[in-house]
């Protein structure tokens, strides 16, 4: 996203104080825009179904639901929807349940102001952020292990520099699902941002540019 764009920003979390401190640091960046704070998971879909937001700050312990199981629904629903989990609980197993629902990013409650900027400025960039506070990371795959057919599919496509749309298309799948994949690729291979995703494809499976390389 260029740096000029304009971030608007939906704060999905019950707890007042939370929801002032939030409000208060994001309204000092000029490219960052609160439109709407929902307390509860129906009010966050109300929202969602009236309003444009390009990023949600999503709590985990949520009235009539929890914040794991919303992010998932968003991102089948809204596959340009970013969504970062902004919650207290620093569990492993938490986070890896984030992941797998499509959330971008892990952020610990109490990360200062510049880790929270420095957060939704990298996955609105299209990479990945986990609290360097977390007390435990889900692992990166180890050398050698495969990713599942489909990721490696979807990896082989972004060797040939295409984009998320060109996939979409080239194997008749939803966007949301090309997403989905490269989430996880990222997540599994601690991959941060996309020219790293773009390098690691090309390791594995040769440069579509140079000729005798891999494929």
């Amino acid at each position: 996203m260029p740096n000029t764009q304009l971030v608007q920003i939906m704060i999905v979390e019950d707890h007042p104080a939370v929801i002032h401190g939030l409000c208060g640091f994001l309204d000092t960046v000029s490219k960052f825009k609160v439109v709407g704070v929902a307390k509860s998971v129906e009010e966050a879909r109300r929202f969602m179904q009236n309003n444009i937001v390009d990023l949600v700050i999503m709590d985990i312990r949520l009235e009539a639901g929890n914040g794991i199981d919303l992010t998932e629904e968003f991102s089948n629903l809204y596959p340009d929807l970013a969504i970062l989990i902004y919650s207290g609980q620093s569990d492993v197993e938490l986070v890896r349940r984030a992941r797998n629902a499509g959330a971008r990013g892990y952020l610990l409650k109490g990360a200062d102001i510049q880790v929270i900027h420095q957060a939704i400025e990298i996955i609105m960039a299209g990479g990945i952020y986990l609290d360097p506070d977390l007390p435990e990371k889900p692992k990166p795959i180890l050398p050698g292990e495969k990713l599942t057919p489909s990721e490696e599919i979807v990896m082989r496509l972004f060797a040939q520099w295409m984009t998320n749309q060109e996939i979409c298309l080239q194997l008749k799948i939803k966007l949301s699902t090309v997403k989905t994949h490269r989430n996880n690729i990222m997540w599994k291979l601690g991959i941060n941002n996309t020219p790293e995703l773009y390098r690691e494809a090309i390791r594995r499976y040769g440069n579509p540019d140079v000729e005798g390389t891999r494929s």
